[in-house]
């Protein structure tokens, strides 16, 4: 698949956005085209995580609108111990290969959610499933309660209104500019109060489950998770990828460059995406990324 894209063009390039298919993003396909079409984007995949159904409507809505639409999807991975998400792009969509990795996700995220509800409590809430289960009622992933969900049952509830450890996530808190993301970040992530460990697979199965479908493996905003060990990425790039997701709205422009430079070292292709999800994330705006280097050439090759 080729995608050629000169210098204007690539500012409305958007190949990293999540749908409801996502455990937290929040508009359906038909609303993201349509929301992709009114910002200007032209060029968009829907990459939800673990799962394909997403991409596979957006597909032919956008054909409808005229926008350049590619299949798409986001694996959680691990590489040494560490949490990776690559994304696979023109894969095909009705591999049973993607309904397996699917499938294995959902097996995990009822019981994964309940430890995390256990752990929530120990730390002096009183937060109940049917609290959860209205937070996340109607959704794909209904069963899935993500730490954006735990932060917005209680923050909504009136009974911690005064609550001293929500204060940062309330308005003019020190946590507020992204009230959700934070709390999810401070309790959910490795190494703090709520973290459960989920089992995702090895980083080489995900990238040759990829290719055998079709596809185009490339890592999503190293930036973030290689903060503060970069150079890790020459361990990563042998492994099979085909790209680095550069420009993205987690990246600086110095960030970027940093990572076209290895796109260039390694003969790989770079991808933009903003990582858009709707109200769990406020601060990113579909099609928003990093800026971009005017001295990269942006006619590259899928």
């Amino acid at each position: 698949m080729n995608i050629e894209v000169n210098m204007n063009d690539f500012y409305f390039v958007d190949l990293h956005i999540h749908s409801c298919y996502s455990e937290n993003g929040e508009y359906t396909p038909a609303e993201l085209i349509q929301m992709c079409k009114d910002a200007g984007v032209r060029m968009m995949a829907i990459s939800d995580h673990n799962c394909v159904k997403g991409s596979q409507e957006a597909m032919d809505k956008a054909k409808c609108e005229r926008i350049r639409c590619y299949s798409a999807i986001e694996i959680d991975c691990t590489f040494k111990n560490i949490n990776f998400q690559v994304l696979g792009y023109d894969i095909k969509l009705d591999s049973p290969d993607f309904e397996c990795i699917e499938q294995n996700m959902r097996k995990q995220y009822v019981n994964v959610s309940k430890k995390r509800l256990r752990l929530i409590n120990q730390m002096g809430f009183d937060l109940t499933e049917t609290d959860l289960r209205a937070v996340t009622d109607g959704r794909y992933w209904s069963e899935q309660w993500m730490g954006e969900d735990f932060a917005e049952a209680l923050l909504t509830n009136e009974k911690y209104l005064e609550c001293d450890l929500l204060r940062p996530y309330r308005e003019n808190g020190n946590r507020s500019d992204n009230p959700y993301v934070n709390f999810q970040r401070d309790y959910f992530l490795p190494e703090k109060p709520c973290y459960v460990v989920m089992t995702f697979p090895d980083m080489r199965d995900v990238i040759d489950i990829i290719h055998r479908n079709g596809g185009k493996s490339v890592l999503a905003h190293p930036g973030i998770n290689l903060k503060g060990n970069f150079e890790m990425i020459d361990q990563l790039i042998p492994l099979g990828l085909n790209g680095i997701e550069a420009y993205s709205s987690y990246h600086t422009p110095e960030t970027a460059k940093w990572f076209c430079d290895k796109v260039k070292q390694f003969d790989l292709f770079f991808t933009r995406g903003s990582n858009f999800h709707g109200k769990a994330k406020p601060m990113i705006k579909l099609g928003y990324c990093s800026a971009v280097d005017q001295t990269y050439s942006f006619e590259q090759n899928f």
